[in-house]
């Protein structure tokens, strides 16, 4: 009884659906005032009640923080990926092609590629041990949702800082961004499924009598197919 005097015990409880109505952006999407989720996805915590009460369906706390999470992560990699394509730091590893990156900081760039990687993984595990959604699973996490304390210019503490519309803004920039990621790697997999993309970040192949093979899912021993598609002969990811 004496050791767990001091644990903080939450139980479940239900009530997911009804706080996807109070969250900023719910609505947006569609413009009738009623939340977007043509899934259920918020529903399915609440029917864990109807089952056995296991919760295995997160609450829409934990869909929320981690739809801000993936966001963020996403529209830093959006601009990185394309301002690589464009231009690289000075006396750090150069490599244009945002897919061979990772190879090149490990294995081509020595030290200095391989000390960048060790501090991004130093400063994403502090990131995430020091604010992890606890009880985010069964809705009872005590901070706000993606608020992570990180405000260096105290914009939130100016007199005309509205803090709902700035949510908003995160997050539809956040969801455009994971849109604009998948956008990157279709645009890879496939040369020319993205106009858009392929304007900018792809380039027309020169005339050459081989191509070399795609090593986006690793590198095959098969020969480069003569007869491409007309999108392929037209475009290919930059390289």
């Amino acid at each position: 009884t004496v050791f767990f005097a001091d644990v903080d015990i939450k139980f479940p409880l239900p009530g997911s659906e009804k706080m996807l109505n109070t969250l900023v952006g719910a609505d947006v999407e569609i413009g009738d005032g009623a939340p977007w989720d043509p899934l259920g996805f918020s529903k399915l915590y609440d029917r864990n009640f109807d089952f056995n009460n296991v919760m295995v369906y997160p609450h829409v706390q934990w869909l929320r923080e981690s739809e801000l999470k993936h966001g963020r992560v996403c529209m830093l990699a959006f601009v990185g990926m394309i301002v690589q394509s464009a231009c690289q730091i000075p006396g750090l590893p150069q490599e244009p092609n945002w897919s061979k990156t990772l190879e090149t900081m490990l294995f081509e760039s020595g030290q200095v590629g391989q000390l960048s990687l060790i501090q991004v993984a130093i400063f994403t595990m502090f990131a995430e041990g020091r604010f992890y959604p606890e009880d985010a699973w069964i809705g009872q996490m005590k901070r706000e949702l993606g608020d992570l304390g990180f405000d260096p210019l105290k914009w939130s503490k100016r007199p005309s800082f509205d803090l709902k519309k700035s949510q908003l803004s995160e997050l539809k920039n956040g969801r455009l961004a994971m849109i604009g990621i998948a956008s990157i790697f279709a645009n890879h997999a496939i040369p020319g499924s993205v106009p858009l993309l392929t304007g900018f970040y792809a380039t027309q192949p020169e005339k050459t009598a081989t191509s070399a093979s795609s090593t986006f899912c690793g590198k095959t021993g098969a020969p480069a197919v003569q007869s491409a598609s007309k999108t392929e002969r037209r475009y290919t990811t930059q390289v």
